[in-house]
């Protein structure tokens, strides 16, 4: 892999360090002798990362480098899915599922040192209606909590899982009609993931076996559960035993087409939307170029 021009594009207000001058300069000192040109832009708003890295491709920057969470790798991966320009990651994010999902250390330093002794890896993208995913999609309850999640200011495991707390005990589960490979599922489900990397972040497995670049999706399906239940088995999903459960399944697919009762929100890589009654899925092989460990 050899790089020659460089564009990092941080979000200054991604995670837990909440000085993007001390990341930068971090990055600058990890690259004292980087063999290739590198210069900085910060975003503004939201969707600023997408088109800075569209201008950077127009540019003929060789590398783009997320420096933020999952939000900010999406925008730039979305704008990246089918171009000659790889992505790099540097997660200063609360959940980090991309960096996670490709093995991209969590170190600031040892990220950056991908840049130079990483390699090019194609992975799928992953799409629901015309927005584009690369780690997890869903409905259900972990969409509405990732909405509620995302109206909210302090970031990090700790609000999200207390949102969670504190909703499932109101949280009424849906039936869900899934429609893939020519049959038809209806599940009365808590859930229904559809996975392309095995975490949503922060070490939460919901497709042990899922993988980057075998051109699937991973529908995962968890059943109504009671509280009772869910606590005694939420170890399973941070050990990677959560496919042992019998409240759980999982099918791999090109495409899916969910059917629920009502419209409302979804999640693609943590990100809120709102969709309609019926939902689309879809996978794009090897769409994107990443850099990652050897």
């Amino acid at each position: 892999m050899e790089l020659k021009r460089v564009k990092f594009i941080q979000n200054p207000r991604s995670g837990f360090i909440k000085s993007p001058i001390f990341v930068r300069k971090l990055i600058e000192l990890t690259l004292e002798d980087a063999p290739f040109d590198f210069d900085f832009s910060e975003t503004q708003y939201r969707g600023h990362a997408k088109a800075l890295a569209l201008e950077s491709v127009k540019e003929g920057y060789d590398a783009i480098v997320a420096v933020g969470g999952d939000g900010t790798a999406n925008e730039i991966a979305t704008a990246l899915v089918h171009k000659p320009a790889a992505m790099g990651i540097i997660p200063t994010g609360s959940g980090n599922g991309l960096a996670r999902g490709v093995n991209i250390p969590v170190s600031v330093r040892r990220a950056v040192r991908l840049l130079i002794n990483g390699r090019i890896r194609q992975i799928d993208a992953g799409k629901i209606e015309d927005r584009y995913y690369f780690v997890v999609a869903g409905v259900g309850f972990d969409a509405l909590v990732g909405k509620l999640f995302d109206d909210r200011s302090l970031r990090g495991p700790l609000p999200y899982f207390t949102i969670g707390f504190r909703e499932f005990f109101y949280y009424k589960p849906e039936i869900f009609v899934l429609r893939f490979n020519g049959k038809q599922v209806v599940a009365p489900a808590l859930l229904v993931a559809i996975a392309n990397t095995k975490q949503w972040g922060n070490g939460a497995i919901i497709s042990p076996h899922a993988e980057v670049d075998d051109g699937l999706l991973d529908v995962c399906i968890l059943h109504r559960i009671n509280f009772l239940y869910a606590l005694y088995h939420l170890p399973k999903l941070f050990n990677g035993q959560i496919d042992k459960i019998r409240k759980y399944e999982r099918y791999q697919t090109r495409e899916v087409e969910i059917i629920r009762q009502t419209a409302g929100p979804y999640h693609a890589d943590g990100e809120p939307g709102e969709g309609g009654q019926t939902l689309r899925l879809s996978v794009e092989p090897r769409a994107l170029c990443i850099i990652t460990p050897q």
